[in-house]
């Protein structure tokens, strides 16, 4: 009885490990969403200012880690942080920590030498401040990750672009203008028919802040008429004052205009 006792145990750890990164390859899995997520396409690469990025990509989906150095310890997530989640879905959306989440990774592992490191992560993120569909992702964990291979897809749009959603409907500007002129950086966006334009200070650092908070402001211009925003968020993600590049967020409301899920990314001078 004993015997049969053991060998049950045996074969329930056998059948667990298998949804665990029991092996010596590396490997990158969790949960979304209650869903069980192992990545088919690992990658990971230093970046030139010391930072780590890890990836694992699989169907349609991809999870992002951007850790701010590679020592044992846990780094948190969210607003302003230095490291960094995100997960973007066969649609192309992407929820990132950064600024609308929180969450936290590890590093419990690494070779610095043979260029590897193990972890965990665990992370809530959002599209946008005020959306009502967020993604959970726990039990996150990913083993002996080269980080020499590179090829990381890092899911940044590119230079000079803007989209959005104005008034339910997609935006996605032709042209996309930004300058630093005297204490304000302003980036100006338009398609056929619609102008978006968001202010903010020169020197703005990463953060999430009010419509009408100084120097953050933001209209919208439909079929000719332009209306200032009374409401809404303006989130800088980064802001290198020394390369002149910039990403922010936003989203609004301007008289009968609602502006959601706002994203450019910027060169300036």
């Amino acid at each position: 009885m004993k015997r049969i006792i053991l060998l049950l145990f045996a074969v329930v750890i056998s059948f667990s490990s298998c949804e665990n990164l029991e092996d010596n390859s590396p490997g990158f899995q969790s949960e979304v969403d209650s869903v069980f997520f192992r990545a088919q396409d690992i990658r990971g690469i230093q970046n030139e200012d010391g930072t780590f990025t890890l990836q694992g990509i699989t169907g349609g989906r991809k999870l992002t880690l951007n850790i701010e150095k590679s020592q044992l310890g846990r780094y948190e997530l969210g607003p302003g942080r230095a490291s960094s989640a995100s997960y973007e879905d066969p649609s192309d959306d992407v929820y990132s920590t950064n600024p609308f989440g929180e969450g936290s990774i590890e590093i419990t592992d690494r070779c610095i030498s043979c260029g590897w490191l193990t972890g965990s992560f665990q992370f809530n993120a959002k599209r946008s401040e005020s959306d009502s569909i967020s993604v959970n992702v726990r039990k996150g964990f990913f083993f002996e990750v080269s980080f020499i291979d590179g090829l990381i897809d890092t899911g940044l749009p590119s230079d000079n672009t803007m989209t959005a959603t104005v008034n339910d409907a997609s935006f996605s500007a032709t042209n996309v203008t930004a300058a630093a002129a005297g204490a304000s950086l302003v980036i100006v966006g338009s398609d056929a028919s619609r102008t978006i334009s968001i202010t903010v200070p020169a020197d703005a650092v990463s953060g999430n802040y009010s419509i009408g908070t100084t120097g953050y402001n933001a209209s919208v211009t439909v079929n000719g008429v332009t209306t200032q925003a009374e409401t809404g968020l303006i989130s800088v993600n980064f802001n290198d004052t020394s390369t002149g590049s910039a990403r922010i967020f936003f989203e609004f409301e301007a008289g009968d205009n609602t502006v959601t899920i706002g994203n450019t990314r910027v060169e300036y001078q």
